[in-house]
């Protein structure tokens, strides 16, 4: 059976016989040839899966002119689906420089140029093309799409944003959840440069926009903190775990590290209560314990020295230890050191799996950095592999 890269070689073949048949039978009745043997040979190497040979062939086939410029873009794309980027470009490019270019295979060729250089990682000269292509109507959504996917790689949010607002008015889609998270990068860059009152403007531009997302709730928190308002930063928490329990590990160590004596009382009374209503609240905050070792807290230190004791070995001083004396002791004195020892263990271990398409990560990110999806990312218990 043909491969996929030898079945579109074959539409070009195809295609380009069509064309030729077309010529010679109704344009130049007179001048009638062979079909060029060369053809023949190609599709040789088509059925016997040499596709490398036959794209060799027909690129030095042909001269480019009106009749045939779909079949070289075609190859161009060929190029392209097989890697050979640098061939795609050199094609692409050849064909901008043909004289009295009509307009519109101008632009369909600056596109495939822009989708080479994109493949390639040359976002800068990509990204050049797309802004000339946004403005041209038959290939404006593609381009916005490519300059949104640019920007947000190199985390140029307000750029990212601008390019999806302007997609958002001319498109029937519908872009809530991606205005949302944009909104919120923006905010959390205001927040981490001390301008809060900056950073509120856009939390109220997110808020509302996806009613499913924690991430409204994750930069009030932030804000909360930072002025001081650690009960209502402390609120939000409990709402964030109640939606999804990464709360615990994206919001509670920032909690703990910034509270005073008194609302420390208050988080642990709201942490001693989701530990009573949700088992997996064990399980999480021993995962916190670990990933933050510096964190000193009095009931996540009683849920790692839980964790502690039961494991095999300790189970096993258990049984030998009729008022528990022993065990005890050993898990008070462990529990830091086990810790650490944990902590450095885990570094090299994979956090975070996407729930859209199961890529694993080692540190938490919004964004799936495969499938583009946001908020998708859910823990790993690690814990389990260590």
């Amino acid at each position: 059976m043909l491969s996929e890269s030898a079945l579109y070689l074959t539409g070009i073949f195809l295609l380009f016989g069509g064309l030729v048949y077309v010529y010679f039978n109704f344009f130049e009745v007179d001048k009638k040839e062979d079909i060029n043997a060369d053809y023949l040979t190609g599709l040789k190497y088509l059925l016997n899966e040499e596709s490398d040979k036959a794209i060799n062939l027909f690129s030095d086939l042909i001269e480019i002119d009106d009749e045939t410029i779909q079949t070289h873009l075609a190859l161009g794309v060929l190029f392209r689906k097989q890697g050979r980027v640098d061939k795609a470009i050199q094609l692409h490019e050849y064909i901008l420089s043909k004289d009295e270019l009509p307009e519109k295979h101008y632009f369909q060729t600056l596109f495939e140029l822009g989708e080479n250089y994109f493949s390639a990682g040359i976002y800068n000269k990509a990204e050049d093309i797309f802004l000339k292509l946004k403005d041209y109507e038959e290939h404006n959504e593609d381009a916005l799409n490519k300059l949104i996917i640019i920007n947000e790689y190199f985390g140029e949010w307000e750029k990212a944003l601008s390019f999806l607002e302007e997609l958002d008015a001319q498109s029937e889609q519908n872009y809530s959840i991606s205005r949302n998270h944009y909104y919120c990068e923006i905010a959390e860059m205001h927040i981490n440069n001390g301008e809060t009152k900056s950073a509120n403007q856009f939390l109220l531009k997110a808020q509302g926009l996806h009613t499913d997302s924690i991430r409204s709730e994750y930069i009030k928190m932030l804000i909360d903190l930072k002025s001081s308002q650690n009960d209502s930063a402390i609120s939000s928490f409990v709402s964030m775990v109640n939606k999804n329990r990464i709360a615990y590990i994206l919001a509670l160590p920032k909690i703990i590290q910034s509270l005073n004596q008194t609302d420390i009382e208050s988080i642990d009374a709201k942490l001693t209560g989701l530990l009573n209503n949700d088992p997996e609240a064990h399980n999480y905050l021993a995962i916190v314990a670990v990933m933050f070792p510096e964190i000193k807290n009095a009931v996540i230190e009683e849920v790692i020295q839980s964790f502690i004791e039961n494991q095999d070995i300790v189970k096993e001083i258990d049984k030998l230890d009729e008022d528990y004396s022993i065990v005890s002791t050993i898990s008070n004195r462990l529990s830091q050191s086990m810790r650490l020892i944990l902590n450095k263990k885990m570094k090299s271990e994979y956090k975070f799996s996407c729930k859209k398409c199961g890529y694993q990560t080692i540190a938490f990110s919004w964004q799936c950095p495969t499938c583009k999806s946001w908020e998708s990312s859910l823990p790993i218990n690690f814990l389990k592999a260590i």
